[in-house]
């Protein structure tokens, strides 16, 4: 169990708390906790602002978050929206994302390739590995790609 950067058991916590430790880590957290009272507040702060979240009331939403449409949810999932004929708000919404599709297709039929890099790489890898290599194994083909330096006079 690697404690956090001051000693401490920092986000071990929260894994002590949800029994998640392995049995001796689980050990090693409860030895720390016993000694160290930061730590104990920390456990116990955790613990509180848990169970306080718990307790929070759960409210459904006001409103569809999505579509406008009649009917239960399950009916309308992969139906297309629709609104009143002639909805200006939909028809800009729809517009602008085709417009953005339109922008998108062209960004991607106009960029290059492949862009013209000299010297190629794959032909520098190989004929580095071709010279790097002393005792032709393939490991020694491995060798990165450097200049020599020497130091000294």
């Amino acid at each position: 169990m690697p404690p956090g950067d001051g000693g401490h058991l920092d986000d071990v916590l929260s894994a002590y708390l949800d029994d998640e430790l392995a049995p001796a880590a689980r050990h090693e957290a409860e030895a720390h906790l016993a000694a160290c009272a930061a730590c104990r507040t920390e456990l116990d702060d955790v613990a509180a602002a848990r169970r306080a979240i718990r307790v929070l009331p759960v409210h459904s939403a006001p409103r569809p978050l999505i579509g406008a449409g009649t009917g239960p949810p399950e009916s309308r999932a992969w139906a297309p929206r629709s609104g009143p004929a002639g909805d200006p708000a939909g028809r800009r919404r729809r517009l602008a994302w085709a417009a953005v599709a339109a922008a998108a297709a062209v960004v991607a039929v106009l960029l290059p390739r492949d862009p013209d890099v000299e010297p190629k790489l794959p032909s520098l890898a190989d004929s580095h590995a071709a010279t790097a290599s002393v005792t032709g194994d393939p490991l020694s083909q491995l060798a990165p790609i450097a200049v020599p330096v020497r130091f000294g006079p």
